[in-house]
């Protein structure tokens, strides 16, 4: 059963530490992310597979691009971007560059961590396992109500430290036209905010009416540098 963020004694297996202390630990974790996404720089390479209805691989856009940290915004640099091989890197600026003018007006929202202080509350949480050699323990968590900056899924999580290891999510809210999305992201990073993101997996399934599409894909993040 899964137990509210502020309810005391959730212990986790094998007398691991209570899930409060676990949450107040990650909760630390989770803020210095945020620290993160405001002042990291960092090097991200990824691959996206479109698949057509027997699973086979019809289209593969792959992109690297360098995301710049700056006092007033992040700057993405695209480095490369191909289809199926083919350098488009010219035009998928120019488009990038429409994109990112077009959204001036319209701020995309942003999303935290469940871990966050000021998000648990929104969740309940509990413990569903744990690896007493290493000290891990993993954290299921879901909302108390849908919303498109909510989401459900699982974490490995250090027991002294509160970092994230691993965490396997899919938001409680889907996108219009999108069945099923999920994401597996890996901590494996090294910063002096903690871990951060060094491998991303999503897997999507959506369409309309009768066309179905499914796509899956693969980003690594490199060469982190945090400004102060």
């Amino acid at each position: 059963m899964l137990a509210r963020a502020d309810e005391p004694g959730s212990v986790a297996p094998a007398n691991g530490p209570a899930l409060s202390t676990l949450l107040a630990r990650s909760a630390r974790h989770a803020q210095d992310f945020e620290e993160m996404k405001k002042r990291a720089s960092f090097t991200m390479r990824g691959r996206l597979e479109e698949l057509d209805g027997d699973g086979k691989v019809a289209v593969t856009k792959e992109m690297s691009l360098r995301s710049t940290a700056t006092p007033t915004a992040r700057v993405n640099e695209i480095l490369r971007y191909a289809e199926d091989g083919a350098d488009k890197t010219a035009e998928y600026r120019r488009e990038a560059e429409a994109k990112r003018r077009a959204r001036t007006k319209d701020k995309k929202k942003d999303w935290h961590l469940p871990f966050l202080a000021a998000e648990q509350p929104r969740y309940t949480f509990a413990v569903s396992g744990r690896d007493a050699t290493r000290e891990h323990t993993k954290i299921t968590f879901q909302p108390l109500a849908a919303a498109e900056d909510t989401f459900r899924g699982s974490a490995w999580i250090d027991e002294h430290t509160g970092e994230i290891l691993t965490l396997a999510f899919t938001p409680s809210k889907l996108p219009l036209f999108v069945d099923r999305l999920d994401v597996d992201v890996r901590f494996d990073l090294r910063t002096p905010l903690g871990r951060a993101p060094s491998t991303i997996s999503v897997d999507v399934r959506g369409g309309l009416l009768v066309v179905h599409k499914r796509y899956r894909g693969a980003a690594t993040i490199t060469d982190p540098a945090v400004a102060f």
